[in-house]
């Protein structure tokens, strides 16, 4: 049975001026009307669970969680309002954090310790609340959760600057399980629209592992025979990519996320630099190993969870190892869909000890 869950905050952030329809980003133009920009942030639940995805409790995003959010007019044939943030950033990002005191999306401040415009010292986002979105075309608006900030020197000699989503395959760690938990919404809003509606799904799938026996609270839980994409950055399609007329260089969105109708907002693999060809690709993850090693999150009273990709698997094994003792177990599962939660049952049997 699908469960779905959905979290809607409504957010009322600053206000912005609409511009008469036709400008350019070079016109000077009196405004004619004051409104407030306001999101509607929607989480949508893995199937197989009533919770939503980063706060363990279920209740919302966390303080601190990150979204970066690209704006793309792709049936316009120049750079509209809004798309550009003026070399303030890499691709034209806008970054935001979650603050649950405030129940608001906040702009990226110095203070977050980003270099967010590539000049070698913390700075701020641009501030998406005072982009003028009247322009007569649609937008589409992209959204993702993201956890690292990666810079690198090209090989012709371009600094590169990235707001990514990163996999751990070690997720003992809390964070590391949420950050691997990687979430995307997209949406069309018309011409002139202040109201923004992002409807937030899991590209990835989650296992929950519940053992049944005598084990103690330092077992470690391990799932053998995956992918290995261990500190990768994971790329979700987007169709709209390909109309995208802002963009750093040939490592960044457009190159990495361009994909058919059918790909879009789903995993298409992880990216991969190549400095010989002087741009960035994405390799499938069925050109991927399949020898890593997963480590679980103990989220205590003998249940473990697992953020996985989804992708079909020839042979996963579940180990826990408890002291002295070893424990397996044939995973069962091998094929993991996006956004769907593997209920998993481990049973330790008194005479077993591998």
């Amino acid at each position: 049975m699908k469960l779905y869950k959905k979290l809607c905050i409504s957010v009322s952030l600053c206000s912005i001026m609409l511009l008469g329809a036709g400008c350019t980003a070079d016109e000077a133009v009196e405004p004619v009307q004051q409104s407030s920009l306001s999101f509607s942030t929607f989480i949508e639940d893995f199937e197989g669970v009533s919770r939503t995805r980063t706060a363990l409790d279920g209740k919302s995003f966390e303080t601190g969680d990150k979204i970066k959010i690209k704006m793309i007019c792709p049936f316009s044939d120049r750079v509209e309002l809004g798309e550009s943030t003026y070399s303030g950033s890499f691709d034209g990002f806008y970054l935001l954090k979650w603050h649950a005191d405030s129940v608001k999306w906040l702009t990226l401040t110095a203070g977050d310790g980003y270099d967010i415009n590539g000049d070698y010292s913390p700075s701020a986002s641009p501030d998406i609340y005072s982009r003028y979105l009247a322009q007569p075309t649609p937008y589409v608006f992209t959204a993702q959760t993201w956890s690292e900030e990666q810079i690198f020197i090209a090989g012709d000699g371009t600094r590169v600057e990235q707001y990514s989503n990163v996999f751990h395959a070690d997720q003992s760690r809390e964070a590391d399980y949420k950050a691997s938990d990687l979430m995307w919404a997209q949406t069309i809003m018309q011409t002139g629209s202040y109201n923004v509606h992002l409807s937030f799904k899991h590209v990835m799938a989650a296992l929950k592992i519940t053992v049944e026996g005598d084990i103690s609270e330092n077992a470690v839980l391990t799932l053998e025979g995956m992918p290995d994409i261990d500190q990768c950055e994971v790329i979700i399609g987007d169709y709209y990519a390909e109309k995208s007329q802002v963009n750093s260089n040939n490592y960044g969105y457009k190159s990495k996320h361009r994909c058919t109708l059918a790909e879009n907002g789903k995993v298409i693999g992880v990216a991969v630099i190549d400095n010989a060809q002087k741009t960035a690709s994405v390799t499938s993850l069925d050109n991927i190993s399949q020898k890593a090693t997963y480590t679980a999150y103990n989220a205590g009273n003998k249940t473990y969870r697992l953020i996985v990709p989804p992708y079909t698997s020839t042979n996963p094994t579940i180990w826990l190892r408890d002291g002295a003792k070893r424990y397996s177990m044939a995973l069962g599962e091998t094929k993991f869909e996006a956004g769907k939660l593997y209920h998993v049952t481990f049973k330790i049997k008194k005479d077993e000890n591998q």
